[in-house]
């Protein structure tokens, strides 16, 4: 047990399924008091329950129904956590989305949706959060991709917004040292969740990818999502005390691969 998360306010959004409800879970084992934010409220009460069922007693979880792409969302997400718990100390920037689309066919609407869940929602909840997590010295883990640093031709929009956030994550680092709040993140490689999926892979597809995986990441093939949920966890931790603007590839040795 990571004794420093006792009692830290920890937000978690995309809180409803894949590598959120598995960071929710871990924060629970842990003690932390969490926020629990997704547009998928009858799922996030099934993680809440989950997360009752490692220990967390029910008045430290908080269910809050978030469409992260609406500002007021977000500003109610902030508020509703500062006057059920007082603070926040950790905030994980978990929701993500995209579409397998090559170029051409990528419409506006594909992009600005893209960009507006994986970069200004970020963007914006991280900068309402500061003012409040300079005051307990806390700290933001952002979950972007593999895809920040490596490209997918198919995934074009998606890979450029989770690069931005990269840039985000290293840059608001350094702005931010001086006040001991720090800012880093995750990349994982292929994990086990409904993405793949919901960015238009069919079942069978899927299925062939996910054997594959094998060969693009040597250490572990496919991963999954309590593998990734294990490094947020770490690196909202006191044991991640002098590590910021860090981007920790979680990713069975993906990236270290040369191109073919």
């Amino acid at each position: 047990m990571m004794s420093s998360l006792l009692d830290k306010v920890v937000i978690v959004t995309g809180a409803s399924s894949g590598i959120g409800a598995a960071s929710a879970l871990e924060f629970a084992k842990n003690g932390a008091k969490l926020v629990l934010a997704a547009r998928n409220v009858e799922r996030l009460n099934e993680v809440a329950n989950q997360c009752s069922s490692k220990g967390l007693q029910q008045e430290n979880i908080f269910v809050k129904g978030c469409d992260i792409t609406i500002e007021d969302n977000l500003k109610s997400l902030v508020a509703s956590t500062l006057e059920k718990y007082g603070q926040i100390d950790v905030l994980v920037n978990n929701a993500g989305s995209g579409q397998y689309l090559d170029f051409m066919n990528t419409t506006p609407e594909v992009f600005d949706n893209t960009f507006n869940i994986n970069t200004r929602a970020p963007f914006l909840l991280t900068q309402m959060c500061i003012p409040h997590l300079k005051k307990t010295q806390g700290c933001v883990v952002n979950v972007s991709s593999i895809l920040g640093q490596r490209s997918l031709p198919i995934a074009l929009t998606y890979c450029m917004s989770k690069a931005a956030l990269d840039h985000f994550t290293r840059t608001l680092a350094l702005e931010l040292a001086k006040d001991k709040v720090r800012i880093n993140s995750v990349n994982p490689g292929v994990v086990i969740t409904e993405f793949q999926t919901r960015a238009g892979m069919n079942d069978e597809v899927y299925k062939q990818f996910l054997k594959s995986q094998g060969e693009h990441q040597p250490l572990t093939g496919v991963i999954e999502p309590t593998e990734v949920a294990k490094v947020i966890l770490f690196l909202a931790s006191d044991q991640a005390s002098s590590i910021t603007g860090e981007l920790l590839f979680v990713d069975g040795g993906r990236h270290a691969k040369a191109p073919a």
